[in-house]
């Protein structure tokens, strides 16, 4: 794996994961008052977003970090 793909899918999870926090964040502070919404469920489906993010940064970094990368 090259370093600028390592780089573009690290940049892609980080991306994903900042913007699921981000809608965390103004659901919660209600900001966004969403109409006919399952709060709850939408909190989940970004949190499993945050997660999944993290989970694929890391498992990337361990297969292929800086000392693989050709």
């Amino acid at each position: 794996m090259t370093e600028k793909m390592l780089n573009a899918l690290m940049k892609k999870y980080d991306a994903q994961k900042e913007d699921a926090i981000l809608k965390i964040e103004m659901i919660t502070k209600g900001i966004v008052i969403p109409e006919h919404i399952d709060i709850t469920g939408e909190v989940d489906k970004l949190l499993h977003i945050v997660a999944e993010s993290e989970e694929k940064a890391e498992v990337l970094w361990k297969l292929y970090g800086k000392t693989k990368a050709n």
